[in-house]
């Protein structure tokens, strides 16, 4: 049975999260959700679903959030931004900002880059960027399945996007809230699949 989001026809980009050392990666951050993202496993299966949609000539987007370094516009309006703010570790061009180099940025991806906010879409040029490229889709990959993703999954559905998520590449907080968030909300807003089979459909297209 064909992917909803991703049958003949529909053209669909990679939507990465969040994928950065001070997020991601144990040497930087010894976090629940970094131990979650190796026990898991997920970077070089993004890795790899990244040079499927690469070779089909379709978008790889990479998204980042990033702390202004004189925090000039970063609103502490929610718990989350105000320990980012406390930690300080995401300032912008910071080797604990930077993206992971397990998932290389190629040229002619999309990195966009954002200085608010708990999710990519909202104030940003990511829509812009994705009608410029004619997507139908979204599918999702990255971090966490308990905030930025299930925020990108709700606005990219506003926005008028299918989308899928590519559910052995992402990985949340803790293992439980994973399995809430696969169980409970993200069949409400999206197709729940594998990168397998995304990139088998995306092949096929």
């Amino acid at each position: 049975m064909p992917i909803k989001g991703l049958e003949p026809g529909k053209r669909a980009a990679l939507v990465i999260s969040e994928c950065q050392n001070g997020i991601v990666s144990g040497a930087y951050s010894d976090s629940p959700l970094s131990q979650q993202v190796t026990a898991r496993g997920i970077l070089p299966k993004i890795a790899r679903l990244a040079d499927v949609f690469r070779a089909a000539g379709l978008p790889v987007v990479h998204c980042l959030i990033t702390l202004p370094r004189n925090m000039d516009g970063w609103n502490v309006n929610c718990f989350l931004a105000a320990r980012l703010a406390k930690e300080m570790k995401l300032v912008e061009g910071s080797e604990a900002a930077a993206w992971v180099p397990d998932i290389p940025i190629h040229e002619g991806d999309i990195v966009a880059e954002r200085h608010h906010g708990m999710s990519p879409f909202t104030g940003t040029m990511l829509n812009a960027d994705m009608r410029r490229h004619r997507i139908d889709t979204i599918v999702l990959a990255g971090v966490s399945s308990n905030i930025a993703l299930p925020g990108a999954a709700t606005e990219a559905v506003g926005l008028g996007y299918n989308v899928v998520l590519a559910e052995d590449c992402v990985a949340g907080g803790t293992a439980e809230s994973h399995a809430s968030q696969i169980a409970l909300h993200f069949p409400l807003i999206s197709t729940v699949s594998d990168g397998a089979s995304i990139a088998e459909a995306i092949r096929a297209k």
